[in-house]
């Protein structure tokens, strides 16, 4: 049963899509990689949708609206599939990232350095933003703008319309790497 703005592919589609992965990408792991890419790429319509709705909506953004970014789930799902979030990415400067090679005290350091950079930056209030909140704990709950979903049916249509293009785009590309040609 489809719930609320929930959009899906054609099963002929998905067969083609499935046909060509495993044409073009012998592993699971380079085939989720594709996938992810293309949707990534497909999710541009609601990446600049969520940040126009922001930008108006919101009275302050900071860096807010510039964070919005499209980003692959670090983990697959519960069925090994990938998954792509759309919301604040912030990543931060190299000096702070976790060297190869490193200590576990130089990680912890490293650690702490990081989250009192985080504290700062604007990527961290989008939750709050969204969801609202209630000031010190108590007094009147402040709702949130809720607009992940009013995105979501906004711009889905248009980001699944050309899911399936980003998709093959990029098993085309992978194909071209390897001097294979699909039609």
């Amino acid at each position: 049963m489809a719930k609320k703005d929930e959009i899906y592919i054609d099963k002929e589609s998905l067969r083609k899509i499935k046909r060509s992965l495993e044409k073009v990408f012998p592993t699971a792991k380079k085939q989720n990689t594709a996938i992810a890419r293309g949707m990534i790429k497909a999710a541009k319509p609601m990446v600049a949708g969520l940040k126009t709705m922001i930008g108006k909506d919101a009275k302050d953004t900071g860096k807010l609206k510039r964070g919005i970014k499209a980003f692959r789930a670090k983990r697959l799902d519960k069925y090994k599939r990938p998954s792509v979030f759309i919301g604040p990415k912030v990543k931060p400067p190299t000096k702070l990232r976790v060297k190869k090679g490193a200590s576990a005290s130089e990680r912890k350091a490293n650690a702490k350095k990081r989250a009192e950079w985080a504290k700062k930056q604007s990527g961290y209030y989008f939750y709050y933003l969204e969801y609202g909140f209630q000031p010190f704990g108590k007094g009147e709950l402040k709702p949130g703008l809720g607009l992940l979903p009013k995105a979501a049916s906004t711009y889905g249509n248009a980001t699944m319309s050309i899911l399936y293009k980003k998709i093959l785009d990029e098993i085309k590309r992978g194909a071209k790497k390897q001097g294979m040609i699909l039609k």
